[in-house]
């Protein structure tokens, strides 16, 4: 079989990939399984054979990210419930000034975009943010989307969001890697796509449903207090460390072992313990643990401690099915010969190794309108090219986040979701959060690509 046959082969499954989920609007889960076992089969593999392979990579990957996936639902689940969602922001609106009020909505939602789905972040506080629109006379254009980038470009590059978890696991990163390196690509995009966002002129009045209750209780001027809510807000009687805590600890737990459990003495207790509990998927769990005191009395229902990880499992379920197919796929190309061809192309045509995993998350998160799937899909793709391309898994994982930023349009729910409850159209939505998108994946590529060229990733 000649290289050019498995090479059209590869690219024909890639575009069958997308146009089923974005023209036919298929299952990805289904899509991927269908292109998974086509591509086997075109590729000579013959039918029990594909089988076997796609069930082996299936199984093997979420035996290493799957209870991983499941904890960090769980907890963005009950940071939502609990009202520390709602405490750190409105603990990020004190911290500012009136003008410097998309600023504390973007350190907020970025905060949150760590356990959080934008999605969620944004439904959750934009009573809030309309508010502070209606109060400050800002545009929704501009703090709608602010409240969405953060979270969304934190979504994109940092675990315990399932599409770097997933994808780091797939090209076997290390969390505490991924976790540190993400932010060092991730930030600078935020900065960036605040700065535009907050340089926008169009006014866009709050939706009416949001600032009824404050109609001549002080309606917009320049001397508002610029405050957050009050004390009957969800988050109230939740306190700043108690809300911050089941964040911050897994991050700090994973990092440390990475960086420092090589260099402790072995075979003591001490070592043993920092590498235990900063395990991915201990530390996650006891991220849990820690978010349930925020409950304060209920944390002993029901409710709690069995229907609030139901709730969990339920937002997991898509992402550990998109992961272990995304396996399945990773498991063909490699066993097939399609990474030499694929990376005999790349040499062929002259483009710099690092472009690749960028330009093909860019390419599926701009078409499917999913973040998560064009990091997943994008990393399943690229594993097994990593020995071809003389790129670390390191550089190729941060260079899928950043390309699964770009763009945000009208096929992506985060956009209608965002847009619709800022009380934008369509255009100023394009305006907004698709170039914000745009400039987040960028901006971050531009960094990695700088400390690719100094050699440090």
């Amino acid at each position: 079989m000649s290289d050019l046959y498995t090479l059209l082969a590869f690219l024909t499954a890639v575009v069958v990939l997308v146009l089923l989920i974005a023209r036919f609007k298929v299952h990805p889960v289904a899509t991927l399984f269908i292109v998974v076992m086509g591509l086997g089969l075109v590729l000579g593999m013959g039918g029990t054979a594909t089988v076997e392979l796609v069930m082996e990579g299936f199984g093997s990957t979420l035996a290493k990210v799957g209870l991983l996936v499941i904890f960090g639902c769980v907890l963005g689940k009950m940071l939502e419930l609990s009202g520390a969602a709602m405490k750190i922001t409105e603990t990020a609106l004190r911290m500012f000034a009136e003008k410097r009020v998309p600023w504390a909505i973007a350190l907020a939602s970025t905060v949150l975009g760590i356990p959080l789905i934008a999605d969620t972040a944004v439904v959750m506080l934009i009573p809030i943010v309309s508010a502070l629109a209606y109060r400050t006379g800002f545009s929704m254009m501009r703090l709608g989307p602010i409240l969405y980038i953060g979270a969304y470009v934190m979504t994109s590059v940092i675990p315990p969001g399932p599409g770097p978890l997933a994808s780091a696991s797939l090209l076997e990163v290390s969390m505490g890697e991924a976790i540190l390196y993400g932010l060092m690509v991730g930030v600078p995009g935020v900065l960036v796509a605040t700065l535009y966002l907050s340089r926008i002129k169009t006014y866009v009045p709050p939706k009416p449903e949001f600032v009824e209750h404050l109609v001549g209780a002080g309606g917009p001027s320049s001397g508002g207090s610029g405050e957050g809510p009050d004390d009957t807000t969800p988050g109230a009687k939740v306190g700043l460390f108690g809300a911050l805590l089941p964040i911050l600890a897994p991050i700090v737990l994973i990092v440390f072992a990475s960086l420092a459990g090589p260099a402790l003495p072995e075979g003591s207790w001490f070592t043993g313990t920092v590498l235990f509990v900063g395990e991915p998927t201990v530390a996650l769990f006891l991220a849990c643990l820690l978010a349930l005191p925020l409950f304060r009395g209920r944390w002993r229902d029901k409710e709690t401690l069995n229907d609030l990880f139901e709730s969990g499992l339920r937002i997991a379920a898509m992402p550990l099915a998109l992961t272990g197919v995304g396996g399945a796929l990773a498991t063909i190309i490699r066993e097939t010969g399609v990474a030499e061809s694929v990376a005999g192309g790349i040499e062929g045509v002259g483009l710099s190794p690092i472009l690749v995993p960028f330009l093909v998350a860019a390419a599926v998160c701009t078409i499917t309108g999913s973040n998560i799937l064009g990091v997943m899909t994008s990393a399943a793709i690229m594993q097994p090219l990593l020995p071809s391309l003389d790129l670390s898994p390191l550089a190729v994982y941060l260079a899928c986040a950043t390309g699964a930023q770009i763009m945000k349009h009208a096929n992506s729910s985060g956009f209608w979701v965002t847009t619709t409850l800022s009380n934008m159209t369509v255009g100023q939505g394009i305006r907004s959060i698709g170039v914000a998108s745009v400039l987040s994946g960028v901006t971050g590529f531009v960094v990695l690509y700088a400390m690719h060229a100094a050699g440090l990733v």
